[in-house]
């Protein structure tokens, strides 16, 4: 590995070289000699990620070194490397093949592996519930109209998926805020269940 030409691409990025700078990137993505060396660096790298401002890391070193150490690691059940692959999901999901080949998962997904893996993981804990959160402020964000699921409204069978992963969600919770916020959303839940069945009942 010749770091080198990482600096170098690094300083000409800065400088608005583009061409310049990928052509460095190349070069550094094939300095590697083997493996050992690339999974080194990643973890190395990794820890002291700057991203873009579109939440990515760059495209050839994500793609060249970054995910096959990832993947690697989570397919062996590793908790880093699925923990970050929750934190680096906008790489995944721009990058054509890799979201369908690591089984269509999303942000939530991987963060419930890390939570399989070690239940009593803080780290892990706090980003599952992190995203647990921004999922139940999608679901309620046209309330009082009703409470997603995807784009659409969501079913009575949904409903119980959601009420399921809040009631997980409160047993992550160590913030009060974050108690009471779960709390009024499960009132909105119910509140929108009802009106399902009385409109499935007038409609048979």
């Amino acid at each position: 590995m010749n770091i080198g030409y990482y600096e170098k691409f690094e300083k000409e990025l800065e400088a608005g070289l583009k061409k310049q700078a990928a052509a460095s990137v190349k070069l550094f993505v094939e300095s590697f000699n083997g493996e050992e060396e690339v999974r080194d660096w990643v973890w190395s790298y990794l820890p002291n990620l700057e991203k873009n401002r579109h939440s990515c890391i760059r495209y050839e070193i994500f793609m060249n070194l970054v995910y096959p150490t990832l993947k690697r690691g989570f397919e062996a059940g590793d908790y880093d490397s699925t923990m970050w692959l929750g934190k680096l999901i906008q790489n995944i999901y721009q990058t054509k093949g890799i979201f369908e080949e690591l089984g269509s998962l999303v942000e939530m997904d991987f963060y419930k592996r890390c939570h399989e893996i070690d239940p009593e993981n803080n780290q892990g804990n706090g980003l599952l519930l992190g995203s647990l959160l921004n999922w139940f402020s999608y679901c309620e964000h046209e309330w009082p109209a009703g409470i997603l699921y995807g784009n659409d409204g969501a079913s009575i069978e949904q409903c119980e998926e959601i009420r399921n992963e809040a009631k997980f969600a409160l047993s992550l919770v160590t913030e009060q805020a974050d108690i009471d916020f779960i709390e009024q959303f499960l009132e909105k839940l119910v509140q929108y269940e009802t009106r399902l069945i009385k409109a499935l009942k007038s409609d048979s």
